[in-house]
């Protein structure tokens, strides 16, 4: 498996505060099965002003350490954007990053966004030559349990992410999970951990994927964790 939204960068953003706090957390996905990380720290304006060359130090230390541990994972740098006004010009000048440096882009926003505003951001990103992955979309009001605006983002070129543990959350009448219902049904590109450190939501890999062996067509499960992620690294 390749987590594609993890925080897992020492002392940059809302994740771990030092480096072995990331060896925690990373030691824990290599013993879950994950085998590439696209690590993913924030990049907020009026929060988490993480720049390019921040990144670039924080990874080459989680780098050597890994080698140093012999832990069989790869590393891939990437952000996850919260999308304002100048979120192009600063990818255009490579002061955030992309994804793998690819133009795929992880893009967050306000929870509470209207679907126009939400749509917008999407053809700005796919106007300016950027392809647009919506981080935990489950989380914006304006898209709960709607495939229909889910098809309309997708026509238009967005990509949806979807985190690990919102499949295993029990809610509702005799628990039924909406957002399993969606994923099975297609409406899901990538999964990804979104995970802090071993405090704050911490990995389950291995509970989703088990959840998804039991549950999901096997060709889906193969499209979203690894054709997906394959055409995303460009492999």
């Amino acid at each position: 498996m390749t987590d594609v939204h993890c925080h897992v960068l020492p002392g940059v953003d809302d994740g771990p505060e030092t480096l072995e706090d990331s060896m925690r957390v990373l030691r824990e996905a290599a013993r879950q099965g994950v085998g590439a990380l696209i690590v993913t720290p924030h990049f907020h304006p009026a929060r988490y002003q993480v720049y390019a060359s921040q990144i670039a130090d924080g990874f080459g230390m989680l780098e050597d350490k890994i080698r140093k541990e012999n832990l069989p994972l790869r590393l891939f740098p990437g952000q996850e954007c919260y999308f304002f006004s100048d979120l192009i010009r600063y990818l255009d000048a490579g002061k955030v990053l992309t994804m793998a440096g690819t133009r795929y882009v992880l893009v967050e926003f306000d929870p509470g966004i209207l679907f126009s505003g939400l749509r917008n951001a999407v053809r700005i990103l796919i106007s300016s030559g950027y392809y647009p992955m919506i981080a935990h979309y489950e989380r914006y009001q304006c898209l709960r349990d709607d495939p229909e605006r889910l098809t309309q983002l997708r026509y238009d070129g967005a990509l949806l992410q979807m985190n690990f543990d919102t499949l295993l959350i029990k809610n509702g009448f005799f628990h039924r999970n909406p957002w399993q219902k969606l994923l099975k049904e297609g409406y899901v590109d990538y999964l990804g951990s979104d995970t802090h450190g071993m405090d704050f939501r911490p990995p389950h890999f291995d509970k989703a994927l088990a959840w998804m062996r039991a549950e999901v067509d096997p060709w889906l499960t193969e499209t979203i964790l690894q054709r997906n992620v394959q055409m995303l690294l460009g492999k």
